[in-house]
């Protein structure tokens, strides 16, 4: 018994390695750490390659099957990846609707003060908790005389959003042509940014519905094959021999690659920024207003 779970250990640690290996990362995490990010990171991964590794000596111990206590780490390793997509499009929403609240927030202060310098410390402090770091960090190098399109480029990159980017190019081409219609741009602004969140918001939908049915059917389709190989073994027992393992390895080795594309398919599109820079801020602005 003690060999046994000596080689299912082995060989869930080797699936690990290649896993790590497979997405361009050393075998083993790194001992030394030299910020407070990275000992989280690594305490993450600790947690999580120990989660991983019991739940294959749970299934290698149940089943006595090397390759399902193989197939358990991977799948237990691998799904923060397939199920990541889901968060990603969840905060890339988040950010959209805090932004569309800012903006209908700054619309109403201009509409109050003289200029976009005077109305951008006026929504600090009502503004969403995802903005209030970048919008502090904005209106200190205001203050600290940052020329304004330097500082909106800089608060585009901190927050790193299309979104963001659209509204900083209006800002800084109302702000240099001062013509005195920053509240009328800053209102079709905000309205294209709460229609563009409400769309957003109705595909974030439909899509956790399918990512939803899917894990079930995936965890349905794991749980059944778990339950068979522990109390229906008659059932499963071509599996039990060399041979079987080998299938069984193939069968796996389908799933999981089934499961990697199911998480390239539930993927949000990407959505590529509008600026990389001051110099890009100042293209755009000069191609628009050219225009």
């Amino acid at each position: 018994m003690g060999a046994f779970l000596g080689c299912v250990l082995a060989l869930c640690l080797g699936v690990i390695g290649f896993i790590r290996t497979w997405q361009g990362k050393p075998p083993l995490p790194a001992r030394v750490v030299t910020s407070r990010r990275k000992v989280v990171d690594h305490q993450q991964l600790a947690k999580s390659v120990t989660i991983a590794l019991a739940a294959g000596v749970v299934v290698g111990v149940l089943t006595r099957w090397p390759v399902a206590a193989a197939m358990a780490v991977a799948v237990v390793a691998l799904w923060p990846k397939i199920a990541r997509s889901g968060a990603i499009e969840k905060t890339s929403v988040a950010w959209l609707e805090a932004l569309a609240n800012w903006t209908e927030s700054l619309r109403d202060a201009a509409a109050a003060e003289s200029g976009l310098a005077q109305a951008l410390p006026a929504t600090v402090d009502g503004a969403p908790m995802l903005l209030r770091r970048p919008l502090r960090n904005l209106v200190n190098a205001i203050e600290l005389r940052t020329p304004m399109p330097v500082a909106l480029a800089d608060f585009a990159a901190e927050i790193n959003h299309r979104a963001a980017d659209k509204v900083v190019i209006a800002l800084v081409q109302t702000f240099e042509q001062q013509s005195g219609s920053l509240k009328r741009v800053l209102t079709t602004l905000a309205l294209d940014t709460r229609a563009e969140l409400e769309l957003r918001r109705k595909v974030l939908s439909e899509r956790n519905g399918v990512r939803r049915q899917s894990n079930q059917v995936v965890l349905a389709i794991l749980g059944l094959a778990l339950v068979q190989a522990v109390f229906l073994r008659s059932w499963v027992s071509p599996y039990s021999t060399v041979a079987g393992q080998g299938v069984l390895a193939l069968i796996a080795i389908a799933f999981l690659g089934l499961l990697w594309r199911l998480q390239q398919l539930a993927a949000p599109e990407p959505q590529p920024r509008f600026l990389a820079g001051v110099e890009a801020l100042m293209e755009t602005t000069t191609e628009r207003t050219s225009s």
